[in-house]
């Protein structure tokens, strides 16, 4: 794996001067850079310091967080999180191109509702990683909408392959492990788990990354790191990276998604067939995700989550409209009802949304779906529905976005939020387009 990581480098070079070369990079671009390495720099810094050793407490239970001195590596970096993000959105606020993009609303809506609910439970009302989510989002509202995002994303992926890639020839030992019981081996022989605490984590960031690699850069070599980022996925020995993995390429190798400025006349250009494809597709793994954890015949194959899910779901009765909040869930291992491997989420994107903010937080998770899907246009089908669909696959058995705390997947998030808008018809020759100033047009034609 350190020896691909480095060959990596040589097609992510190319690619990354290609998008200069255009243009590309933008303070959007930095804004989600930004927020998606600082948000792991705890993490990172604890593994390739420490080798991630396992904590036991006195019982000889394993301790879920980390020691003191990463949590002020924590705080120091949501603190510049904080920072950069507020200075982000008062600089696009004072800029005469700014515009207001609806989907990361609807995003802080339930960030707060999450909070709200918090409260009435007698919970924090606000702490410092949800006020850096919340302010993640914000600066999401008045960021640049497209490739910029997805540049940025695509960074925080292949720095974060290179990265493990570097530390498995370094120490070895502290990012191979080996196989349980609970989770076969890998193609490898081994669990890979980079430069992350353990393999799941690292394997959500590059399945949910694989369509920022092939959007955000330019050019056949995108296609080549995209698959890269797959093939890393499945070498993690996730089961479920596995199956998105692949199943997010070939998604894509169908639909060839295609960002609005690569087409002028993209509607004209995306067939209908696609998009009746992707359709059933979406609301297959949907409706898959949906109904898992209310309804699992092979309890005995989900292990844990099963257990979790039915208490879950038998909770859910006292509070049914706005939930019980972000913090209940972890909260119960504190109070020794539930294991620390299933403390951090509901391993499942629905119910956990479900648990946390009631059928209030359904109805806002299912808009933002939708308003996502539905913010490009015809001709932008294809480009949401490729970013939506690993994190609906990995929904079934995952929680890959958090809107309780920011964490490793906030910048998955945030981009995910910034999927292109419908494309506008062609201005007139020499004459830039509504919200655009002629340096930016400019900056589409790359430079020799």
């Amino acid at each position: 794996m350190g020896i691909l990581a480095l060959l990596s480098l040589i097609p992510a070079t190319v690619a990354l001067r290609r998008a200069r070369a255009f243009g590309d990079w933008d303070l959007t671009s930095t804004m989600v850079f930004l927020v998606g390495v600082l948000a792991n720099v705890p993490t990172v810094v604890y593994v390739m310091n420490s080798g991630r050793p396992e904590r036991l407490d006195p019982l000889g239970e394993v301790v879920t967080g980390f020691p003191q001195w990463v949590n002020q590596i924590g705080s120091v970096a949501n603190t510049i999180m904080l920072a950069g993000c507020v200075a982000f959105v008062l600089h696009r606020l004072l800029s005469a191109h700014a515009r207001i993009n609806v989907a990361p609303l609807i995003a802080c809506l339930l960030v707060l509702l999450l909070a709200f609910s918090d409260a009435l439970h007698g919970q924090q009302f606000l702490t410092p990683r949800q006020i850096a989510l919340l302010v993640a989002l914000l600066a999401a509202a008045v960021a640049r909408p497209g490739r910029p995002a997805l540049l940025g994303a695509a960074a925080v992926v292949l720095l974060s392959t290179v990265l493990g890639g570097v530390q498995a020839l370094i120490e070895p030992a502290t990012v191979m492990r080996e196989c349980r019981a609970d989770n076969p081996c890998g193609p490898l022989g081994v669990l890979y788990a980079g430069v992350f605490t353990n393999e799941n984590i690292f394997s959500l960031l590059l399945i949910a990354g694989i369509p920022f690699v092939w959007l955000g850069l330019r050019g056949g070599v995108r296609i080549l790191l995209a698959c890269y980022v797959a093939f890393v996925a499945v070498a993690t020995g996730s089961r479920l990276a596995d199956i998105t993995a692949v199943a997010v390429v070939a998604f894509m190798m169908i639909l060839r998604p295609r960002l609005p400025e690569e087409a002028a006349d993209g509607a004209a250009r995306v067939s209908l067939g696609r998009v009746l494809f992707g359709v059933p597709v979406l609301g297959a793994a949907a409706a898959i995700g949906l109904a898992t954890p209310l309804r699992h015949p092979n309890a005995d194959s989900l292990g844990d989550r099963a257990t979790i899910w039915d208490m879950a779901r038998d909770e859910l009765h006292r509070s049914p409209l706005l939930g019980f909040g972000g913090k209940a869930w972890p909260t119960k291992y504190h109070a020794g009802e539930i294991p620390a491997a299933v403390s951090p989420s509901l391993h499942n994107q629905w119910i956990d949304v479900l648990y946390a903010g009631g059928f209030v937080g359904l109805a806002l998770f299912l808009l933002l779906l939708l308003c996502l899907l539905l913010r490009g246009g015809f001709a932008g089908f294809p480009v949401a529905a490729s970013v939506l669909l690993p994190v609906l696959l990995a929904s079934i058995l995952e929680r890959p976005w958090s809107f309780s705390i920011s964490n490793s997947l906030t910048f998955a998030l945030v981009t995910a939020v910034l999927v292109p808008a419908a494309v506008r018809r062609a201005a007139a020759p020499g004459v830039a387009a509504s919200g655009s100033s002629p340096a930016t047009v400019l900056a589409r034609t790359p430079r020799h």
